[in-house]
């Protein structure tokens, strides 16, 4: 999975914004605000780092750890920091992540997608892990459309591409909602973007 993004991290962005104009940005950090008193943030599989301007507004002395499997990922997002974001980059498979030190925030944008039910099991045991009883959890990600249509049929064809391209291992969107309930975490918060196509969720635990 890490070779496919590495290829594709030059011409991640402009694809994108050609099929998704700003509403990749924009459900990345509409909830940013939503936390408070954020000293440390973890992310995984942060992409490119489109956020991070927009982050650090909002956060401006924090920490972010930027957990992402591709080298050519965290290339291209390195090539976005600018003085005062203090960030450090490691290269890592986040199922096999090893840190245990909690953080205030945990972001998983567009991350999910990527991994089989039983993946995000793991997943969701790791994000517990580096957890405090108030840290809360932003996760954006594509919607399951109940409805057949071209809104359908994008989500499809993105999977066909990323699993010929980047060999990502699911097949389709998982159930992540409930496997994060079963460990405690409830959605306190949602916005939907681009007709319904993308959702962001603001979650804590109970």
């Amino acid at each position: 999975m890490a070779n496919g993004f590495n290829l594709l991290a030059p011409v991640y962005d402009p694809l994108a914004r050609l099929v998704f104009g700003k509403c990749i940005d924009r459900s990345q950090c509409d909830f940013f605000g939503r936390a408070v008193s954020v000293k440390s943030t973890l992310v995984a599989g942060g992409g490119t780092g489109r956020f991070f301007e927009e982050y650090f507004k909002q956060h401006p002395d924090s920490q972010l750890a930027f957990i992402e499997k591709s080298a050519g990922m965290i290339a291209k997002a390195r090539s976005r920091t600018m003085p005062g974001m203090n960030i450090g980059f490691v290269r890592s498979d986040f199922l096999t992540y090893s840190e245990t030190d909690p953080y205030d925030l945990v972001l998983l944008p567009f991350f999910l997608d990527m991994f089989s039910d039983e993946s995000v099991e793991g997943i969701v045991k790791s994000v517990s892990q580096v957890s405090k009883p108030n840290t809360l959890l932003i996760v954006t990600d594509f919607v399951k459309q109940e409805k057949r249509g071209w809104k359908s049929l994008l989500i499809r064809g993105m999977y066909l591409f990323f699993r010929l391209t980047c060999d990502i291992e699911a097949h389709r969107l998982p159930n992540w909602q409930e496997a994060f309930a079963r460990a405690g975490w409830n959605i306190k918060e949602s916005a939907t973007y681009c007709r319904g196509m993308i959702g962001t969720h603001l979650l804590a635990r109970s």
